[in-house]
């Protein structure tokens, strides 16, 4: 070809099917590289924060932005499929693994692009060689954000075996020092859950534990009161067969494994459907390197907890989902990437030129 050059061209209209714990910030986290790319959003927040995304929609509208560039859409589940069968373009979806896949499998129906961005068990992998202090607070940080309705929480603690001792103890006084309470309040560190059925799950999740020989180092109940709160909680002698080995834990609890080396951290870390994000706890940040690159993950955080960054795309792997958000990446996810090429002379054999 005498000329080539290559158009990103948006998609058109794209559905976007968005959750309920972070319900302003993972709205946008998609909206902009969407709107970025040329396309425009009908955006169906989550039953429980519906007002949250009439407010967005009313934000754009106040900002000056032309109307229908981004729109809300309240209902049911049902309105949820309507929207992925209606002519929309390409459709997003942030929440659980099961939901995910009815999603995707939906739009496939269709013949329509998706990105799903599901849910995590995120390993927190602390080496013998690391700074306790440090550890310890980002452990706090990592599973009792959002009262661990996060789905790049910290979900699984593995510890060197020559520092687990000293790391338990701090990582429980820190803990023990979190003030459980009013979330409207600016003192309070941990809220309640999101709803009834949520702190039934995080409840069973424990009792089957302890059922099966887990040790409660701390909490390990619901909080009687108003309110689905439950205790911020720490317990070890997890075993594979518990429901906290294997399942999402969507609430206040850290489970700790103590690992001969990082080579069974890695293992350990990597036996789960899950691939969203880890975080490696090292000095070595060579060491780091080479093990992030066997962690089965989208992102690995090293010597921090795992966060959304604008600049760095976001998503998983295996039953974490696929596709990306943020960054150029995020841009490029709903855009039709055209290839165009002028030539001066029929091509008569059909090879690369």
């Amino acid at each position: 070809a005498r000329k080539s050059f290559l158009t990103f061209e948006p998609l058109g209209v794209i559905g976007s099917i968005m959750p309920w714990n972070f319900p302003y910030w993972q709205a946008l986290r998609f909206a902009a590289p969407c709107l970025m790319a040329g396309n425009v959003i009908v955006m169906k927040p989550s039953r429980v924060t519906m007002q949250s995304g009439i407010e967005i929609e009313k934000a754009f509208t106040e900002s000056g932005i032309p109307d229908g560039i981004f729109q809300t859409l309240v209902g049911s589940v049902e309105s949820a499929n309507h929207l992925i069968d209606s002519d929309v373009n390409a459709v997003t979806f942030t929440g659980s693994t099961d939901a995910g896949a009815k999603v995707g499998q939906r739009a496939a129906m269709n013949l329509k692009k998706c990105v799903l961005e599901l849910g995590g068990s995120d390993p927190f992998i602390v080496l013998d060689d690391a700074i306790i202090e440090k550890a310890a607070e980002g452990a706090v940080k990592g599973r009792f954000i959002n009262c661990g309705q996060s789905c790049v929480a910290s979900k699984r603690f593995f510890v060197g075996k020559n520092i687990a001792k000293d790391f338990i103890e701090l990582f429980i006084k820190k803990t023990s020092q979190l003030k459980v309470g009013d979330p409207t309040l600016i003192e309070t560190d941990i809220g309640p859950l999101s709803s009834k059925g949520g702190l039934e799950t995080i409840s069973g999740i424990v009792e089957d534990a302890k059922e099966k020989g887990a040790e409660i180092l701390l909490g390990g109940s619901e909080i009687d009161g108003n309110g689905y709160f439950y205790q911020p909680t720490i317990l070890t002698n997890v075993k594979p067969n518990m429901r906290i080995a294997k399942e999402e834990t969507f609430g206040p609890v850290a489970p700790i494994t103590v690992v001969e080396n990082e080579s069974e951290a890695v293992r350990l870390a990597n036996n789960t459907e899950f691939g969203l994000g880890a975080s490696i706890w090292t000095k070595d940040l060579a060491k780091a390197e080479k093990m992030s690159r066997r962690i089965e993950s989208g992102i690995v955080s090293v010597n921090n907890v795992v966060i959304s960054d604008p600049r760095i795309p976001f998503g998983g792997i295996k039953h974490s989902g696929f596709g990306r958000e943020l960054s150029r990446y995020g841009i490029l996810e709903f855009v039709n990437i055209k290839s165009v090429r002028f030539y001066d002379n029929l091509s008569h054999h059909h090879y690369v030129e």
